[in-house]
């Protein structure tokens, strides 16, 4: 009996799994042009015209629609308010007899701006194709003048023939989808860097300065505010808003610039590290869609740093055999220092006896690297040409050390990053 029970339920198992596994396709898909449907997928067939199959309509074979292909069914296009703009549909019948094609406009119901009918025009020629030839509708949607800006979507089918899934609307299934986004040319742009990054000694202040500019007829209002998150980063401390100071007009006046001015005290206590902070202008274009709003939003990257108070120390081993010592300190600038002062080095030699020994510096060199692709917001800019990881390298000797362990002293101003090579040059 229980080898009875355990055959029933495999049994079971084995029917119910390859409709679990059954393909399910998307919302808007329909199947892949001349290829047949799977056969456990229910299809039913629709006319253009009439509603939702009922449940008493009967199921058609997967293979009885017309086998035509379309080169490119997803077609996308750009056109202002006023105009228009053309897509070209080419159709390729794979039947061995002429097909008589019906184009007309689909509208998605689930698409949140669909192309309005009235704005297409489909090209009114001979709809009847031939046996395996091919042809090329074109296709016209204009515009009307006072359409809102974004992003809007139809489908042109090319047969009366449709394909159902449960509890799914018809898909027409020889169409392309068009979508075309209403745009205008912007008025507000942001003459400034969108991303800073800044070295600000803890204590003291920096202030960024914003260009906007307004090309356009009319004055937009102008509301800068400061957002800081905390850091997803474990060793990223978090920006206070307190920290920030904005000055900024109400409104950018028409054909006019406005500056804005971001303040950022560091205070003296805060945490040496890395801050994150988005300035969020506030603006509205009448040229760009209302969700579009990052192209006014601005990152500030700066790092908080102190001046130590005392030199960073190391030891180094001289033997008999040496006639020189020559220390190359390099200063690396990842982030534009706050103050605008040059990195420099108080350096001190102490020799074997514990005396301060005399030491000159020999060479001062910089260093940096230019690119002709790299974004502006990475570095300064000079025509087509973006520098950055600029360093500076400074060299100091000894001469006729003597033997034994000596100390090197190194104070850095005006630098987060440095490293050091210390080198005995043998006779």
């Amino acid at each position: 009996m229980k080898h009875r029970n355990v055959l029933i339920i495999a049994l079971v198992a084995a029917l119910i799994t390859p409709a679990a596994a059954a393909h399910v396709p998307l919302e808007n898909s329909a199947p892949v042009q001349g290829e047949p449907v799977a056969a456990d997928e229910p299809v039913t067939t629709v006319s253009a015209g009439s509603s939702q199959a009922s449940a008493g309509s009967s199921q058609t074979n997967a293979t009885n629609y017309t086998h035509l292909y379309l080169d490119d069914q997803y077609q996308y296009g750009e056109v202002k308010p006023g105009n228009s703009t053309t897509f070209n549909i080419t159709v390729a019948n794979g039947e061995d007899h002429a097909v008589e094609l019906s184009p007309h406009v689909v509208l998605p119901q689930l698409e949140a701006h669909p192309i309005q009918d009235a704005w297409i025009t489909i090209e009114d020629a001979n709809t009847t194709l031939g046996a395996n030839a091919e042809r090329t509708f074109t296709v016209t949607v204009s515009v009307p003048e006072d359409t809102e800006l974004g992003d809007y979507q139809a489908a042109i089918a090319l047969t009366e023939e449709t394909i159902s899934y449960p509890a799914r609307p018809p898909q027409p299934i020889h169409a392309a989808t068009i979508s075309v986004e209403v745009y205008q040319e912007p008025t507000v742009t942001i003459q400034s860097p969108s991303y800073y990054s800044t070295s600000i000694q803890a204590g003291s202040d920096y202030t960024y300065e914003v260009v906007v500019e307004n090309t356009g007829e009319n004055a937009v209002p102008l509301n800068p505010s400061i957002e800081t998150e905390e850091s997803r980063y474990r060793d990223q401390a978090t920006a206070q808003r307190s920290w920030f100071d904005i000055e900024a007009p109400s409104e950018v006046a028409a054909g006019e610039n406005a500056t804005v001015e971001i303040t950022v005290n560091a205070p003296s206590d805060a945490s040496v590290g890395d801050y994150d902070a988005m300035v969020d202008l506030g603006l509205k274009d009448p040229g760009r869609q209302d969700q579009s709003d990052y192209w006014q939003q601005v990152d500030l990257g700066f790092q908080i740093w102190e001046q130590p108070e005392d030199p960073f120390v190391t030891d180094f081993q001289v033997g008999d055999e040496v006639e020189n010592v020559t220390l190359t300190l390099s200063a690396s600038q990842y982030r534009e220092m706050a103050n605008d002062r040059p990195a420099s080095f108080d350096v001190t030699f102490v020799a074997p006896n514990g005396t301060v020994a005399d030491h000159q510096r020999a060479q001062v060199t910089n260093r940096g690297s230019v690119s002709l692709t790299s974004a502006a917001s990475r570095g300064e800019t000079q025509g087509p040409y973006t520098s950055g990881n600029e360093a500076k390298q400074f060299v100091y000797g000894v001469d006729d050390p003597s033997a034994g362990e000596w100390t090197v002293q190194i104070m850095p101003h005006n630098t987060t990053d440095f490293s050091y090579e210390i080198v005995r040059n043998e006779s």
